[in-house]
């Protein structure tokens, strides 16, 4: 889909799609020729090799791009969920918080993508009232050892449906405050509604200031008998519930599409996309799925890539980088005894990453296993130079990439206008500016 329409995409953008989804950033063509690339062996490969019997395998590089490619944004979120699980929650318990506003204020989001930041802020600001107000309440002082809540905001501007500009937030919230030596006070979960009506206050307030909105705005959402706000609040998952902690911070980033969900026909170019819960049941309960052109689709889905540097995971409270740095002074780890150094090259030092054990977590199977007799693979190398990885492939005969057939073009109708000076073709002239 993507090498059939994209070229076609980048030229008619100012045309079609610019009052839709905005100007056309320079970002969208450095991410899709990347995501082209990833797993072409001419932009590089690392080589595996089996001494039991023989097998040599090349396996390439993949373009680790956020928002687009659905595999390495994959790989991206498995690592985050397991960094958040081991390095970041601590043994608190937490809750997951899903945060959306009204489709008015949307469009604010999609044309300052700036903005996204002042959501996810707002949400937490409200949230640490919130908490607060009930530690004094209870009698707590927070003179005695400061204490703040935690907690990590996702921000997607992507739902169920990818066509639609959604920003919302995913949130992972302590249930109470964290102290910086790492003792933790529970707090009874707040109202959601009073959630709501709090982050609506600071969010509107924020963007009357930055003139993003007018005060006549405000006023009609305020009068709304629906506010259009909403906060939703998970169940509580224990600090031993390991296995849930990675599920709901892999949820939290997951990508925009599932490619099992997704159907393109070259033919007609158009693009099916099938509801989450469309295999649900046989009896045609079950949402139809969508179609749409691939011109659309494609447009819509460019205009969830972040912009370059944009953070769209951030840590709040006694979680936030600074928090967690200080905490590590306070209560430093136990010394452990320095191992005897070894000598270790570059290679073995880059097959220390995680990234075939997150391959086996994505596809369900180890790139670092024997397909022929089911032995461990040794990496030989990583191959980055051009002229070696040319000199590899055509000694492979892989260089020369097959012809693909060009992308079908819609018919086309032909226009005459009658000339009763031609004599040929009964009187009819081909005209070609039609």
């Amino acid at each position: 889909m993507v090498e059939d329409n994209f070229d076609e995409l980048e030229r008619v953008w100012d045309e079609r799609y610019e009052r839709q989804h905005g100007f056309w950033r320079p970002i969208i063509r450095h991410v899709v020729e990347q995501y082209l690339d990833c797993g072409d062996l001419r932009c590089g490969f690392a080589r595996l090799w089996c001494a039991p019997c023989r097998k040599s395998l090349l396996l390439p590089y993949s373009c680790k791009r956020r928002c687009f490619c659905p595999s390495c944004h994959q790989k991206r979120a498995l690592l985050f969920a397991e960094h958040v699980d081991e390095e970041v929650l601590g043994e608190v318990p937490i809750r997951q918080h899903v945060v959306t506003i009204p489709k008015m204020l949307r469009l604010c989001f999609k044309y300052d993508r700036q903005l996204l930041g002042d959501l996810s802020r707002s949400y937490y600001e409200s949230i640490k009232e919130l908490f607060l107000d009930a530690a004094l309440q209870a009698e707590w002082s927070p003179t005695d050892l400061p204490a703040l809540p935690a907690m990590i905001a996702s921000i997607q501007s992507y739902g169920d449906d990818p066509t639609r500009y959604h920003p919302h937030l995913h949130c992972l919230v302590a249930d109470g405050l964290v102290f910086p030596d790492g003792s933790f006070l529970p707090i009874p979960p707040p109202d959601p509604v009073q959630i709501m009506l709090l982050f609506r206050h600071k969010l509107l307030k924020t963007l009357l200031a930055k003139e993003k909105i007018s005060q006549r705005l405000v006023d009609i959402l305020l009068s709304w008998r629906h506010p259009g706000f909403s906060v939703f609040q998970g169940d509580s998952v224990s600090p031993d519930d390991h296995q849930a902690r990675e599920r709901l911070s892999r949820y939290c980033v997951h990508p925009p599409i599932a490619l099992d969900r997704l159907h393109y026909d070259r033919q007609t170019r158009k693009v099916i996309y099938n509801p989450k819960n469309h295999d649900r049941s046989a009896d045609g309960d079950s949402p139809a799925a969508a179609t749409w052109p691939a011109l659309d689709f494609l447009a819509a889905l460019c205009t969830h890539i972040p912009d370059a540097g944009q953070q769209l995971i951030r840590y709040y409270g006694e979680w936030s980088h600074v928090r967690r740095a200080r905490a590590r002074e306070i209560c430093p780890p136990p010394l452990q005894p320095i191992p005897s150094p070894k000598p270790q090259d570059q290679c073995a030092r880059r097959m220390s990453r995680s990234w075939a054990r997150l391959i086996k977590k994505v596809y369900e199977a180890d790139p670092l296993t024997c397909p022929r007799c089911s032995r461990p693979l040794k990496i030989i190398g990583f191959i980055d130079t051009p002229s070696v990885i040319e000199r590899i492939l055509r000694h492979l005969k892989l260089w020369d990439r097959p012809e693909r057939a060009p992308p079908p073009q819609p018919p086309r109708t032909l226009h005459y206008d009658f000339d009763p000076d031609a004599t040929q073709d009964g009187g009819r002239r081909f005209d070609p500016s039609a």
